[in-house]
This record gives C-alpha cells, sequence and structure tokens, in this order.
C-alpha cells in the first residue's frame, strides 16, 4: 500500500490519475436547526469506524469551495491527497470547480 505522501504526489503531479478505490464517505446532510451541534462529525466518526473495520484507509471528497465539510473532515483526521475534475461520476458545480480528495488512514 501507498503511504500519504506517495498518493499526494501521484494526484498532484499527475491529474489525469484515477481516484483509488476504496470505502469513501457520501454525504450527510444536518437540519440547519441542528448544526453546529456535533452532530455531522458524530455521524462520520460513526461511518469511520465501520469502514475501518473494513479497510486502513477511508476516502472524502468534496467541491473545493465546501469549507464547512473540509474544515470538519480535517479535524476527524482528513488530509487532501489529489483534486480531480470528476470522481466516480460526481463533478463540482457542473464542471466549473474542483473535487478535492481526501484520506483518513488507521
Amino acid at each position: 500500500m501507498r503511504s500519504s505522501a506517495q498518493l499526494r504526489h501521484i494526484f498532484i503531479v499527475n491529474r489525469r490519475a484515477e481516484p483509488p478505490a476504496g470505502h469513501y464517505l457520501g454525504g450527510v446532510i444536518i437540519n440547519p436547526n441542528f448544526r453546529r451541534r456535533g452532530i455531522g462529525s458524530a455521524l462520520t466518526r460513526v461511518r469511520m469506524e465501520w469502514m475501518w473495520s473494513r479497510s486502513s484507509t477511508v476516502y472524502y471528497f468534496a467541491n473545493e469551495h465546501n469549507t464547512a465539510s473540509i474544515r470538519m473532515h480535517e479535524t476527524l483526521g482528513f488530509q487532501a491527497i489529489g483534486r480531480f475534475a470528476q470522481i466516480r461520476g460526481v463533478t463540482a458545480d457542473e464542471g466549473r470547480s474542483e473535487l478535492v480528495l481526501f484520506q483518513a488512514c488507521r
């Protein structure tokens, strides 16, 4: 398995590289009346534990402009490893923005 630094180098230097196969977190949407209470973080930690019971690496990607989600995931140990126009068929802002790929390793 490649290290975080190796993956970061591969994806940043070669933007044509494919995102890695593995377990990816999907989005969590919290009702605006209940945001900023740690609910999203708690749900994400539980999902990470489930994924870590199956793999040593968890992936997540976000629109480069989604700073709230990016910050939350960074506090949970995710590190950016690359930027893509598309990941698993998903684009950001109809292709006008990039998706940032993150990973968290156990």
